[in-house]
């Protein structure tokens, strides 16, 4: 039974058997069966069907509470005893963007495997964060201000240092009115009015990889984080000598208190620790390449 009570969270919460069966991995017509069997076996009706999808019902709103308790109680079951592993083997669930993923974690995977060769780790990939909590993740690399949950611990690895860049194509050019490609996240929306008055936003990305890309394919400038750039081993990006107001973000290494002692998950814990340790200069920006040029202070005048 317990297992039912995650279909009517899922119906619940996206209001759309499709939806629940991607959150859950089934078929659509698994979540219909299994909400109506739960529905016939105690003679009422938790959802009623709406244009727009589902929606509970009064006797559905009342349970919700209890369900969800139950739902907490079990996640912290399952986190108290996966923390009590001591077993160097087995899964470990690591969320993080895609450009951490392949410009720093992926390389060093097959000297992690070396080391713990009984260790499986899943990369979990995506802009959205995975909640920690409902064990969506073991571990997190994110950037972040600071934890905001109480029961999340771990450490925090770099400041998150960003500069303006274009390619030597775009800059060779000196384009009488800039072209600027802006991430839909920045948390400074307005960062280009001062530095570059005369401008028009070209693009808007709402990931960094390929904002990145379209910086280096000449196609505008960009304010991007130097990890990210000045990682890369292609022909470098330029960056200007342009002040920006400080990012209030970090790379955080974060999981659950409740982990803290599992073995495999301190394993990976302490390996990335160390080997995003050999970065510092890259995410504090001591690696980006400036553009000396004369047109330089051009650039920001129009």
């Amino acid at each position: 039974m317990e297992d039912d009570y995650q279909y009517i969270l899922a119906l619940s919460d996206t209001g759309s058997l499709s939806a629940a069966a991607r959150r859950l991995n089934v078929n659509h017509t698994t979540v219909a069966r299994r909400i109506q069997a739960f529905e016939e076996r105690f003679k009422v009706k938790l959802f009623e069907r709406i244009p727009k999808g589902y929606q509970l019902t009064a006797a559905g709103m009342s349970v919700l509470p209890d369900i969800n308790s139950l739902k907490e109680q079990q996640l912290n079951i399952e986190r108290k005893l996966a923390g009590r592993d001591k077993q160097l083997s087995g899964e470990v669930n690591l969320a993080l963007t895609p450009e951490l993923a392949n410009n720093f974690v992926v390389p060093a995977l097959n000297k992690f495997n070396l080391q713990y060769p009984n260790i499986q780790i899943n990369l979990l990939m995506g802009s959205q964060h995975k909640d920690l909590y409902a064990r969506e993740a073991d571990i997190a690399l994110r950037f972040t201000p600071a934890p905001t949950q109480g029961d999340l611990v771990g450490q925090m690895l770099f400041p998150s240092h960003w500069g303006v860049y274009a390619s030597a194509t775009y800059l060779q050019q000196l384009p009488q009115e800039h072209r600027l490609l802006l991430w839909q996240l920045e948390f400074d929306p307005n960062w280009h009015s001062n530095y570059f008055p005369s401008s028009k936003v070209v693009a808007k990305f709402d990931q960094l990889g390929p904002l990145f890309t379209a910086v280096r394919s000449g196609l505008g400038l960009a304010k991007l984080p130097c990890g990210l750039v000045d990682n890369d081993n292609s022909p470098p990006l330029y960056r200007l000598d342009v002040p920006l107001k400080p990012s209030t973000w970090n790379l955080w290494l974060l999981y659950h208190s409740d982990l803290k002692s599992a073995a495999k998950v301190s394993a990976v814990k302490v390996f990335l620790i160390e080997h995003l340790k050999g970065y510092a200069d890259v995410f504090s920006g001591q690696r980006s390449h400036y553009w000396h040029s004369p047109i330089n202070k051009e650039l920001c005048s129009l």
